[in-house]
Order: C-alpha cells, then sequence, then structure tokens
C-alpha cells in the first residue's frame, strides 16, 4: 500500500519505457537520469507514507488517491559549473575543499536505504532481495556509522578534523546519537561556533508508546573554521 495499484502500475510502465529508451539508445545518458529524476519526484507526492517509506499507512490518504501524474523535473540553466559526488563523506572530505560546507547526517538508528527503499528499487530497476512486511531491501552492507552508537562520534569527529572550508553548518536534533555537548566540543576546536534552534512538535509513530517529551529540539551549528586552505 505505498500507492495504490493505478499509481504503482502508471509508474512501473514509466520505468519500463525509460529503459528501453535507454537500452535502444533513443535517449542520452544525461536524458535518462533526468527522466528517472523526474519520476522520483513525480511518484513521490503521491506515496502513502508519512515522508519516509519504512511503512505504509493502513488506509489511503487524500493525496495517495489522486491519479499519478508524470511531470519533468525543473532545470536552472546557468554557467555556474559544479560536481556530484556519490561516496562516503568521510572519504571525499580529505579531497575537497569548500567555501561553505554543509552536513546533515542521520541522528538516530533509522537506515537511510531502508526509510526510502522504495526510490531506491524505482532508480535502480534491480528486482532486489525484499524482506518483511514493509518489503525493505536486504542491505546491510550500506549500514551508516552515523547511525550507530559505537561509531557516530568518531566518524563525526574525524569529518570535521578533515574538513577543509571557511563555513561549517551543521543541522542535527537533540535526541540524536552524538550529544550535543560533545558536537560543541568538536566545533570549538575548529573555530568559532554559533547556535540557533528551533523547537517542534514530536511526530508520535506509536499511540501505544511513551514519549520523553511532546516537542524536539532542531539545532543548526555554525563554525567558522580558524584555518583554511585554497
Amino acid at each position: 500500500m505505498y500507492f495504490t495499484e493505478q499509481n504503482a502500475k502508471k509508474c512501473d510502465a514509466i520505468r519500463t519505457k525509460i529503459e528501453f529508451f535507454k537500452k535502444n539508445k533513443v535517449i542520452t545518458i544525461d536524458e535518462y537520469f533526468f527522466l528517472i529524476s523526474s519520476l522520483l519526484e513525480s511518484i513521490d507526492k503521491y506515496s502513502n507514507s508519512v515522508s519516509v517509506y519504512g511503512a505504509y499507512l493502513k488506509k489511503f490518504k487524500k493525496a495517495a488517491l489522486l491519479e499519478f501524474y508524470f511531470r519533468p523535473s525543473k532545470l536552472y540553466i546557468n554557467h555556474q559549473e559544479h560536481e556530484i559526488y556519490n561516496q562516503d563523506a568521510n572519504d571525499l572530505i580529505k579531497r575537497i575543499s569548500t567555501d561553505v560546507l554543509y552536513l546533515d547526517p542521520p541522528y538516530n538508528r533509522r537506515q537511510y536505504y531502508t526509510n526510502y527503499h522504495i526510490l531506491e528499487t524505482i532508480a535502480k530497476y534491480d528486482n532486489p532481495v525484499i524482506y518483511g512486511k514493509t518489503g525493505l531491501r536486504l542491505e546491510n552492507d550500506k549500514r551508516s556509522k552515523y547511525c550507530l552508537v559505537n561509531t557516530a562520534y568518531n566518524e563525526f569527529k574525524n569529518l570535521i578534523e578533515n574538513a577543509n572550508s571557511k563555513y561549517i553548518f551543521m543541522s542535527y536534533n537533540n535526541e540524536g546519537i552524538i550529544p550535543i555537548q560533545a558536537i560543541r566540543g568538536v566545533f570549538e576546536k575548529k573555530g568559532k561556533l554559533k547556535e540557533f534552534t528551533i523547537s517542534y512538535s514530536r511526530y508520535k509513530s506509536d499511540s501505544k508508546r511513551k514519549y520523553s517529551s511532546n516537542k524536539t529540539v532542531e539545532y543548526l551549528f555554525c563554525c567558522t573554521c580558524n584555518t583554511y586552505c585554497i
């Protein structure tokens, strides 16, 4: 029940056609990825879940019942050069320099690859091995060290120490695996630190579970680094 049957079939038909276009060289590789990007952005608007795909709702919500419409992604044409990477941030950080570095690491045990597994499968179209009632991808090799209590702090500390940036910004939650005071300690060694906070009403996924608070606090850490080399 991630999508209605009609919308799921329509999505699958589009994805099949995109793959057909690529295989028969009807489109370029750039056009291929543009179409996949457009499909991911479009179908996500009709998902029967609460933002992530760790589980689906028991009843179809209004947005999910609408007929899926395939819209092209918006392109912002300019003359700026850019590079996109798809690799471990702790490895990448050792060979790049930036004016501004923005970090948004996972802050709890929930793995991104499981919580967005449906979109991953649409993108890869690889018929993966799945498990459980919600059909999660069986990919334990993609577990992030930022989601593990024993490794999260050291990964974060290593990332910041190796960062060659003028400014570092990072968002994190007050209930994250890494204690806020420990985050402050790492940033204060890197440079001058400022903090901003905003409070949110807690999302309660389980009505039977007891929560410690009705609010959560999101932190934005802003560090002006002591050293920076181009």
